[in-house]
């Protein structure tokens, strides 16, 4: 059984790859359109998004 830290563990994961992929399927986007791309796909905030593709915080893995 998954706990609440486990399933929060795969989204951050899911979200950094997806991050990783439009960023290198787009060299030219501005990370501002990366991050609001990943943030639409997940219904997260984009200062979210940004605090876990930078091990922010409690995002730090």
């Amino acid at each position: 059984m998954n706990t609440q830290k486990d399933r929060l563990n795969k989204r951050n994961i899911a979200v950094r790859n997806h991050f990783n992929k439009v960023t290198r399927d787009n060299p030219k986007w501005r990370i501002e359109a990366i991050i609001e791309d990943t943030a639409n796909k997940f219904f997260l905030a984009n200062r979210t998004i940004e605090a876990i593709v930078t091990n922010e915080g409690i995002y730090n893995n």
